[in-house]
């Protein structure tokens, strides 16, 4: 019985030795294209997103990090063709709702690569705005106000697909400061300083967007009430046929 029992587990290996190589060999064809080398140029959608949830972007070059920042930005952006679209199993909301549950405290590499990207980015802006023009001020915060309006209905979104509590106003504006003190992780002092003021500048605009909105809305609104207030009152009733009789010569 035991010799039966031994020859039975090495023919077993035997033959699922060639099923092993081959899956450790696509393991690898698949860890090639993950935790090889990155070319942001050629990557595709799904590799990308790999790379970002795998990798960890504060070892990679900043060359390397800012060339996968951009190319996000154009496969998944407010100017992108082909937008992320959020949907997901009973399965997979458990999963989100488990990980909601039992967060660790440790960020995963997916919510770091986050961070050092819109780093990137905020960088960028904050440097394009200091030797910019009054006029070309304007028209880049108009920029900026508009991509982060953006990436929060789409946060939105994969919230709402994932089932997950929507964040108050509140929420949403402690973790924009969160942010902002993660960019100032080995900023010099002077780095600090502009970090800061760009940051008042963003709050001015959102708040000037937000108030344009609201009086557009309420401009609207009130037109709206107007023009069915004077429809109402110059609308010319129908005669009935009683009255078009007695009408008649």
């Amino acid at each position: 019985m035991v010799r039966k029992l031994f020859c039975f587990i090495g023919n077993s290996c035997f033959f699922a030795g060639p099923l092993v190589v081959l899956a450790v060999g696509m393991a690898m064809i698949f860890m090639r294209d993950i935790f090889g080398s990155i070319n942001p140029e050629t990557i595709d959608r799904t590799n990308l997103v790999r790379v970002m949830k795998f990798r960890d972007f504060r070892i990679l070059p900043l060359e390397t990090v800012t060339a996968l920042t951009h190319r996000a930005e154009m496969e998944f952006g407010r100017q992108s063709n082909n937008k992320p679209v959020f949907q997901f199993s009973k399965t997979e909301k458990k999963v989100y709702a488990y990980f909601r549950n039992n967060r660790s405290k440790q960020k995963s590499f997916f919510e770091t690569n986050i961070l050092v990207m819109a780093k990137i980015r905020y960088f960028q802006w904050m440097n394009d705005y200091a030797t910019a023009s009054p006029e070309q001020q304007v028209l880049l915060m108009k920029e900026v106000i508009e991509d982060m309006k953006y990436w929060e209905l789409m946060f939105m979104d994969f919230l709402r697909a994932t089932e997950s509590p929507i964040p108050s106003m509140a929420e949403l504006i402690q973790e924009f400061e969160n942010m902002i003190e993660y960019f100032k992780i080995g900023a010099t002092p002077e780095e600090i300083v502009r970090i800061d003021y760009f940051k008042r500048r963003m709050n001015a605009a959102f708040v000037t967007h937000e108030i344009r909105n609201a009086a557009q809305n309420f401009s609207d609104n009130v037109s709206n009430a107007v023009s069915n207030m004077f429809d109402s009152f110059l609308k010319i009733p129908k005669k009935n046929e009683k009255e078009k009789k007695e009408l008649k010569p």
